[in-house]
């Protein structure tokens, strides 16, 4: 609905949410010429809930907004170092041709403005502060929002061709027009924490695979991931598919991982810097449908969160790319129904890998399958290696090495299925 008392502005495609998903599309639309407006509740720089990690998936995303790595103060990692009680593995991110062999990690309070600078400097218009209060619908097509100027107290109409939506994980902005999660799918919740230590895990991200809690397995899995300056970010996160998630909370997983880790590594209130803070994580593409007249869903608003790992900043960053790509097209050829075969495309890209690790991920719900992978999986380096492909989506496709191709093959049997 809107206000006819309501000022009116008008822009070509407006984005809704300045994460990493919204900044990319405004990005991706601004350097194509097109008029775009893009709205931030809050004011940068901005705390959000995140592991911090980007993989070398998320790099090449950073790549094609002309974001080099070496210009911006992140922290390298080269893979992942995995404990269980059994056995400790370090392994590199693979070697690839799509890929760099690198990942990088920066609080979400500096990325994210980062990418938002990066987007007003193709010629976005950034309003910080701004909230987007509800979809405007007009026959059956959203063109735009009623927003309110949160400095002001004002509120104001934004006429729009396309909306894209991109403010989150619960995002009641496109809930207005029916976006919902299927439950069907899985759901992780996670909490993290920074401290200020001593303990640097070098080149690493850090991972354990088992959390104790006493002689209790929790059904969830820690990070300790290094940031720039000397920091980290620790975390923990469980996943709905195991067995008693309604009676384990994030902060419980929290607590118990925190209390694991060798007391010479000094994790106490006294170097923790900030709260633990915690949040939901939609996978598998969850929130459905993605797009309705007028509108495209991306990032975690859309659930497109990689079941098998948790990642979203990718993603999002992928799914906002491609978004802008078709709205410009559509805005160019003036056929909006191009824009709208962003459903399509998305389902092609991603859904046939998600079964898949929407397959995985509840197996390991079961607390017997998750021992027998800790125990014997774990100690197996070929497996973790193929694994780390696996679950950071990571593959040259079928034109790699034999990893690859067996990676293909399991794609191309989820697509059939």
């Amino acid at each position: 609905m809107s206000s006819s008392s309501s000022p009116q502005i008008e822009t070509d495609v407006l984005v809704v949410g300045a994460g990493p998903g919204g900044s990319t599309a405004a990005y991706h639309l601004a350097r194509h010429g097109v008029d775009v407006t893009l709205l931030e509740r809050a004011t940068f720089p901005r705390e959000k809930v995140c592991g911090d990690g980007l993989t070398p998936r998320a790099v090449v995303a950073l790549r094609k907004m002309g974001i080099e790595p070496e210009d911006h103060p992140f922290e390298r990692h080269h893979g992942l170092r995995i404990y269980s009680r059994k056995v400790t593995l370090e392994l590199p991110w693979p070697t690839l041709e799509d890929f760099p062999g690198f990942g990088l990690t920066m609080t979400r309070g500096v990325f994210d403005e980062l990418l938002a600078r990066r987007a007003q400097r193709a010629g976005a218009r950034l309003r910080e502060r701004t909230e987007a209060l509800e979809p405007v619908v007009d026959r059956g097509w959203v063109t735009g929002a009623l927003v309110r100027d949160l400095e002001r107290g004002e509120d104001a109409e934004i006429r729009a061709r396309y909306v894209v939506v991109a403010d989150g994980a619960s995002s009641r902005f496109a809930g207005h027009v029916g976006v919902r999660r299927d439950p069907s799918k899985p759901i992780g919740i996670a909490a993290r924490r920074y401290y200020r230590i001593d303990r640097h895990p070098g080149p690493w991200l850090e991972v354990w695979m088992d959390l104790w809690d006493g002689d209790s397995l929790l059904p969830g899995y820690g990070w300790l991931f290094p940031l720039p300056g000397g920091d980290v970010n620790l975390g923990a996160g469980l996943l709905n598919t195991f067995k008693n998630f309604s009676n384990v909370s994030a902060q419980r997983v929290f607590d118990a991982f925190w209390r694991m880790l060798p007391p010479e590594w000094n994790v106490t209130e006294d170097t923790a810097d900030g709260r633990v803070l915690s949040g939901p994580l939609p996978m598998g593409m969850s929130r459905t449908p993605a797009a309705v007249p007028g509108m495209l869903v991306v990032g975690d608003a859309a659930g497109i969160v990689n079941p098998f790992n948790g990642e979203g900043i990718a993603y999002a960053m992928e799914s906002a790319e491609l978004a802008a790509e078709l709205i410009h097209e559509a805005l160019v050829r003036d056929r909006p129904g191009i824009a709208h075969l962003y459903p399509t495309i998305l389902r092609e890209r991603y859904e046939p890998y998600y079964r898949i690790g929407t397959t995985f991920v509840r197996a390991i719900g079961n607390p017997t399958v998750m021992r027998l992978l800790t125990d014997y999986g774990l100690p197996q380096e070929w497996l973790m290696r193929f694994l780390i492909r696996l679950m950071g989506n990571l593959s040259d496709g079928p034109r790699g090495d034999v990893r690859d191709k067996v990676m293909d093959t399991l794609v191309r049997l989820a697509r059939a299925a």
